[in-house]
């Protein structure tokens, strides 16, 4: 009978070992879920791509290079230039209206959309060379997994949140679209006004002590005699704010297009 206690004892020892290292390997398969969550909660949503060096050294003849605009899962990623009619040879750019405005309170930068211009836009045809691909922004899904835009000049790359995308009637935009200096009043109006206008719901905070970005273009997609500007409206991400993924939802406005 002794043979079988001795047995009996060796079985209960593995079977401890055992359990030690079921507990053992829980803990690590914990650890690692943990790491592997930290990870992913620390990873910047986008990641600025430096564009700085390329704007001051860009030269294209008969204008000034002022920038560099890259826009979030798009092919937009050109230099940005004081608009001149004398410019010649290069397509891809973008421009602004004036090289700077003491006191600037919202960068407005402007590119073509030749190409994308029908009522069902294309979503990043990568025959489009400048501003087309900002027609994407009109599907939800797209808005809602492209939320940032990187200007980068005087030495910076600058990150800003999309806050706001609508359809103006060209003519009664235009004074907004060349308002670059406007005091804090008026910059709450305009704020109101764009996210009021906007085809989605962004769940971005925006006042007027933000250093605000418009980009700006045309389109013919309420009809070829209907000229249209398209616009989407970005705000500087702010020195304690993280680079992070953020809520995008459709709204009324979005039913005129008629895009379901």
């Amino acid at each position: 009978m002794k043979p079988k206690k001795k047995k009996n004892k060796n079985k209960r020892n593995s079977l401890v070992i055992l359990g030690i290292a079921v507990i053992v390997l829980l803990g690590i398969m914990i650890l690692v879920f943990s790491f592997n969550e930290n990870q992913k909660n620390n990873t910047e949503y986008y990641h600025p791509e430096s564009r700085y060096e390329k704007a001051t050294s860009t030269i294209i003849e008969g204008t000034v290079t002022k920038g560099w605009i890259k826009v979030q899962g798009t092919n937009i990623d050109y230099p940005v230039v004081v608009e001149n009619e004398t410019i010649k040879g290069v397509k891809e750019y973008a421009w602004v209206s004036s090289e700077y405005y003491d006191g600037e309170t919202r960068m407005a930068i402007y590119g073509h959309n030749i190409q994308n211009v029908s009522y069902k836009p294309l979503i990043t045809d990568q025959k489009h060379k400048r501003f087309e691909q900002l027609m994407s922004f009109v599907y939800e899904d797209f808005a809602k997994e492209n939320l940032y835009v990187q200007y980068s000049h005087d030495g910076v790359d600058e990150l800003y949140k999309i806050y706001a995308v609508g359809f103006y009637n060209y003519e009664d935009d235009r004074g907004y679209s060349y308002d670059y200096i406007m005091q804090a009043e008026e910059l709450t109006n305009y704020i109101k006004n764009v996210k009021t206008n906007s085809i989605y719901n962004y769940d971005v905070d925006v006042n007027n002590t933000d250093e605000l970005l418009s980009l700006i273009t045309c389109t013919r997609f309420f009809g070829v005699n209907n000229l249209t500007t398209f616009k989407i409206d970005a705000r500087k991400v702010r020195d304690d704010e993280k680079i992070e993924k953020y809520s995008v939802q459709k709204n009324t406005n979005y039913d005129i297009l008629g895009l379901e």
